[in-house]
């Protein structure tokens, strides 16, 4: 009886041990923090850390655009988005990350990226969107927002990517909205 019990036992050992491995590897561990990315899973982990909406404030200013509502601050534009449904985190060179998400009720091509360095400090944002002021446009456009002092090729080149990847376009409802997209692409400078 007991050398049974002892082999159950071992048994038992032996399918929780590569579980509890794999769940250490597969996340994060610890809570997200904007000043290690890393620490963070997704983009809604992101949106909520300590010092995020005080850093995305500082970064995008108070400007009023359209893209999901009308006439909110562009901070309260990625907000709605980045603290909605989002993917995975993308590692890209440089230590830098880029997060994903879409507004938490919609998706349909409407989404938000931002890209941090390796120290969580907001080096660009863009959006996915059909400029909705009292109406929707009909075609989706693109916004990306970077610092006007920094080397933003790469970074430009990233939510260039995000925006006409096949994640983002698969979500949305009408292909023909992305007809002409590249001709719907904005870079805005920041001081």
């Amino acid at each position: 009886m007991c050398k049974s019990m002892r082999i159950v036992c071992f048994l038992l050992l032996l399918s929780i041990v590569p579980c509890s491995v794999f769940a250490a590897t597969a996340a994060p561990a610890g809570p997200c923090r904007i000043i290690d990315p890393s620490t963070c899973a997704n983009a809604n982990q992101l949106a909520h850390a300590n010092g995020f909406v005080t850093a995305l404030g500082h970064f995008a200013g108070d400007n009023k655009v359209n893209y999901f509502r009308g006439s909110r601050s562009v901070s309260d534009q990625a907000l709605s988005a980045l603290g909605g449904s989002s993917a995975s985190v993308q590692l890209l060179a440089d230590n830098r990350y880029l997060f994903t998400a879409c507004p938490a009720r919609e998706c349909g091509g409407s989404a938000a990226a931002v890209i941090v360095n390796e120290y969580g400090q907001i080096e660009a944002l863009g959006f996915s969107s059909y400029h909705c002021d009292t109406a929707c446009d009909d075609f989706r456009h693109l916004d990306f927002y970077v610092r006007k002092d920094g080397d933003n090729q790469a970074l430009i080149a990233a939510l260039k990517a995000w925006g006409t990847g096949d994640p983002l376009k698969s979500t949305v409802w009408r292909p023909e909205a992305d007809h002409g997209i590249e001709n719907r692409m904005d870079v805005h400078t920041l001081p």
